[in-house]
């Protein structure tokens, strides 16, 4: 068992480079890409395309800008996303963030691929919408009968957002009931910060535990 934790250890880690910043990497007179200078007849017609800009909005000498060749730049770029947590590139991923971990896949299969999909407008007519109310009643059958819950909510569109939504609902419910003293909401410094903001942007007290000796 040692030998195999070891073994995921060494050969399975988020990648920890030692990346300078990219105005660090720059080297004077190093180009990613030469742009070609414009044809003279193609000048002679619109101009050079700085003699139209006004004297005092001209620069007096050029932006200090990182000048760095194009594979430095590539090899830059993807160090800095191997150190980005993400289930390409990280076998473990904590709480939180799960729209942006999972979400962009799951579109880049269906909705974005799907014309009967992408091409959706808000605002068309139901009829010719029945495709897509049909994906929203199933998936709502689906997680019915997963929760044993009455009914689900596809409104909100991420995370912080079903927070949100969530937290209104626990306020419409108490009060439809006349209770009016479930006013606090409890939560850790461990939860996403979305799970402190959301419920006080809706009305509620949060009351945030901290850790003791026994965590």
């Amino acid at each position: 068992m040692a030998r195999q934790k070891k073994l995921l250890r060494d050969n399975y880690h988020q990648a920890r480079w030692d990346e300078a910043i990219i105005f660090e990497m720059s080297v004077p007179g190093e180009r990613g890409v030469l742009v070609p200078l414009a044809c003279q007849n193609i000048i002679g017609q619109v101009g050079d395309g700085v003699s139209a800009i006004p004297a005092n909005l001209r620069r007096k000498k050029a932006p200090a800008l990182p000048e760095v060749n194009q594979m430095r730049v590539n090899r830059h770029f993807y160090h800095l996303s191997q150190e980005t947590l993400g289930t390409d590139v990280t076998l473990g991923i904590s709480e939180g963030t799960c729209t942006m971990k999972y979400s962009p896949k799951v579109q880049e299969h269906m909705a974005a691929r799907h014309p009967g999909i992408v091409n959706v407008h808000p605002l068309q007519d139901p009829d010719t919408m029945q495709g897509i109310l049909e994906i929203y009643y199933q998936v709502e059958q689906f997680l019915k009968e997963i929760s044993g819950m009455d009914a689900f909510s596809l409104q909100p569109g991420g995370g912080a957002h079903g927070v949100y939504a969530n937290a209104s609902m626990i306020r419409a419910y108490h009060r439809a009931r006349g209770d009016n003293k479930r006013t606090e909401i409890i939560t850790t410094m461990f939860s996403h910060p979305c799970d402190a903001a959301t419920p006080n942007t809706a009305g509620f007290k949060v009351i945030t535990l901290m850790p003791d000796e026994s965590g």
